[in-house]
C-alpha cells in the first residue's frame, strides 16, 4: 500500500519549478504513458523524474552525546528525495512528490487544487481540520473530532488541511477512503505504479471540472494582477516601516498536506548580505537580535532575510522572511502567505459579514466629537490650570498648545463623559498585575467595561480590541478586585470620518467599514468575550475631519 502526494503546479510557474528541480536534485529520465480514457480519446502523459541520490554524509547535529560515550566519527547518510512532475497533453502539469521533496514543490503549486477537490466530496468522517484565522492571536487552530461528518469551521476562517475520510462508490478502488488535503492532497493507494498516478491525476481533474459542489470551504483566491502585487508588496514595506509589529510568524505551517511546527520541527539560518546566524527557532525576537548585532535597521531589512530550513541536519528549503509571514492589507482586502498574494474568497467574507453583523451596536450623536468641543474643552482646563509654574513665561495660545497636547483628543474625550454623561474615568489609571502595568478600560457606567479608540484605521482600532480582550480575561480570572461588576464589553469606536455608517433604523453597520483586519479582530472578539459570559457591544461616534 503505497501514498501518493499530488500538487497540480500553477500553469505560469511550471517551468520554474522544472529548472528549479534540475539544479537542486538530479534529472534522472523522462518517459511517456499513452492512456485510454473512458469516453474519450488516448491522452498521452510525460513523466520525469527527479532524484536526489544521498551519495555523500553528514554529521549529525547531535554529536556531543557521541562523544559523551566515548563514540566519534559517527555520521549519517542524508534522506533521499524525489519528484515526479507529470505533463499532459493539455500542458498542465502534476507533481508528486516523495520524502521532503514537497519544501521543493509547495511554493510553485496552484493553492487552490486542493480544497477544489474537497469541495465536491461527501465525508462519512471528519478527523482533523487546521484551520487559518487572519488578524486574530489564533493564527491557526488544530481541531480533532471522533465520530463526526461535518466541515465544521466559524466565520474568520479559512481551511488549511483537512483530514478526513470520504464516501466513495461501491468497488471503488482508485485509493482509500483517508485523504489529506491541503495545497496538495494525499491518497492512499493499494497499488505503487505510475499507470496509478495517472489515474489518480485524470480522476481529480474530472471531479474538479464536472462534480457539483457538496460544501462550502472558505479559503484564498491567489492574486495575478502585477499592478495590484506591486501596490501591495509596497504597502506592506511601508506599513512595517511605520508599525515594525506588524511581522507575525505562525507556529504552525501547513505545507502540502504536511503539518511543520517551526519552532520544533528543525533549525534556521538568518543570512543577510554577509552576516549568517544559526538558530533553533524562527521568531520575530531572533529576527529583532540578528539585525541588532548586526547593526542592521530592522523595518528596513527583516523582509529581506534570507532563511534556510534545516530539518535532521539537512538544508529543505531556502526562502525569505517576505516568504513567511502572515500579513493582511486592510485597504486592498489581501492576505500575504507564504510570499503570495490572495483575496478573501466569497465564502470566507459572506461568513465574516454575517457574524459581524450580528455584534450589537449603538450611535448616540450628542457623543460625537469635534473640534470645538475639543477647543471648548481646552478652554476650561486653561482657566483651572493657567497660574499652574509649568506655563511660567508662556503666552496664552502656548499654554493652550501644551494643554491640548497633555489633553489629547482621546483624553479630552474620556474626561468630557465623565465630567458631563456620568461614565467613570479609568483612563490613564493602570493596575500592577504580577510585573505589568495593565490598563483595565477607559470608561465604565452601567456594568459596562468601555474601551475608547479614536481613528480611521484598522491599525489603530484593533489597539483597542486587544487592549478590551486582555483586560477583560484578567477581570474574569479576579485580577481586578477593586473593578465593579462587569456584565457587558464595549468597543467605543469615535470614526475620524465625515461618512456615517448607520442603516435605515439608525443603527451602526459595522459591515460598511472598508476595514478587513478590524472585522477579522472583532468577529474573533465577539467570540471570545460571549465565552466569557459577558456581552459584546459596540458603540460608534465620530469626528470630523
Amino acid at each position: 500500500m503505497g501514498s501518493i502526494n499530488l500538487y497540480k503546479v500553477d500553469t505560469e510557474r511550471a517551468a520554474e519549478l522544472a529548472r528549479e528541480l534540475e539544479a537542486k536534485l538530479h534529472l534522472e529520465t523522462t518517459i511517456e504513458k499513452t492512456v485510454v480514457i473512458p469516453g474519450k480519446e488516448t491522452e498521452t502523459f510525460r513523466l520525469t523524474l527527479y532524484l536526489a541520490r544521498p551519495d555523500y554524509r553528514k554529521d549529525i547535529s547531535w554529536s556531543w552525546v557521541l562523544d559523551e560515550f566515548n563514540l566519534s566519527n559517527v555520521q549519517i547518510i542524508p534522506a533521499p528525495k524525489a519528484v515526479i512532475l507529470v505533463v499532459c497533453e493539455d500542458n498542465s502539469t502534476y507533481a508528486v512528490t516523495f520524502g521532503n521533496a514537497f519544501f521543493a514543490v509547495d511554493k510553485f503549486c496552484d493553492r487552490n487544487f486542493g480544497f477544489d477537490f474537497a469541495r465536491r466530496l461527501n465525508y462519512k468522517e471528519i478527523k482533523t481540520t487546521t484551520l487559518t484565522t487572519p488578524s486574530s492571536h489564533r493564527n491557526k487552530t488544530v481541531n480533532t473530532y471522533v465520530n463526526y461528518n461535518e466541515l465544521e469551521f466559524e466565520s474568520g476562517e479559512s481551511f488549511a488541511k483537512l483530514k478526513a475520510k470520504v464516501k466513495l462508490p461501491e468497488c471503488f478502488q482508485l485509493y482509500k477512503p483517508a485523504i489529506e488535503v491541503g495545497s496538495s492532497i494525499k491518497f492512499t493507494t493499494e497499488e505503487d505504479s505510475l499507470a496509478q498516478i495517472i489515474e489518480l491525476i485524470i480522476h481529480v481533474s474530472s471531479v474538479i471540472e464536472n462534480g457539483e459542489e457538496t460544501c462550502k470551504i472558505p479559503v484564498f483566491t491567489r492574486i495575478k494582477n502585477d499592478a495590484l502585487i506591486a501596490r501591495l508588496n509596497e504597502n506592506l514595506r511601508n506599513r512595517i516601516g511605520n508599525n515594525p509589529a506588524q511581522i507575525n510568524i505562525s507556529e504552525l505551517d501547513i505545507i502540502g498536506a504536511t503539518e511543520v511546527f517551526n519552532n520544533n520541527d528543525g533549525d534556521f539560518e538568518l543570512h543577510y548580505k554577509r552576516k549568517v546566524k544559526r538558530i533553533s527557532s524562527l521568531t520575530e525576537d531572533e529576527l529583532r537580535t540578528f539585525c541588532d548585532e548586526n547593526h542592521y535597521n530592522y523595518a528596513e531589512v527583516v523582509l529581506d532575510i534570507g532563511v534556510v530550513s534545516y530539518y535532521d541536519g539537512i538544508p529543505v528549503a531556502t526562502s525569505y522572511i517576505k516568504d513567511i509571514i502572515d500579513y493582511t492589507d486592510d485597504t486592498e482586502r489581501c492576505l500575504l502567505s507564504k510570499g503570495i498574494w490572495y483575496k478573501f474568497n466569497d465564502d470566507y467574507l459572506s461568513y465574516l459579514a454575517a457574524s459581524v453583523s450580528e455584534i450589537e451596536t449603538e450611535y448616540d450623536p450628542a457623543y460625537d466629537f469635534t473640534a470645538a468641543i475639543h477647543n471648548n474643552f481646552i478652554s476650561d482646563v486653561f482657566e483651572q490650570e493657567k497660574e499652574d509654574p509649568t506655563y511660567s513665561g508662556l503666552t496664552t495660545n502656548e499654554i493652550k498648545k501644551k494643554l491640548k497636547s497633555k489633553y489629547y483628543a482621546e483624553r479630552a474625550f474620556n474626561l468630557i463623559r465623565a465630567r458631563n454623561d456620568g461614565f467613570t474615568n479609568y483612563d490613564r489609571e493602570p493596575l500592577r498585575v504580577g510585573d505589568a502595568q495593565i490598563e483595565v478600560m477607559d470608561l465604565y457606567k452601567d456594568e459596562a467595561m468601555i474601551t475608547v479608540k479614536i481613528g480611521n484605521t484598522s491599525s489603530k482600532l484593533c489597539y483597542a480590541v486587544d487592549q478590551s480582550l486582555t483586560a477583560l480575561k484578567l477581570y474574569k480570572k479576579g485580577k481586578f478586585p477593586g473593578v465593579p461588576k462587569v456584565s457587558k464589553a464595549v468597543l467605543w469606536f469615535v470614526l475620524e470620518r465625515s461618512e456615517h455608517i448607520e442603516d435605515s433604523t439608525g443603527k451602526p453597520d459595522l459591515n460598511q467599514l472598508d476595514m478587513l483586519m478590524l472585522k477579522n479582530r472583532l468577529d474573533h472578539w465577539k467570540k471570545e468575550v460571549r465565552l466569557l459570559g459577558i456581552k459584546p457591544v459596540v458603540y460608534i461616534n465620530y469626528r470630523a475631519i
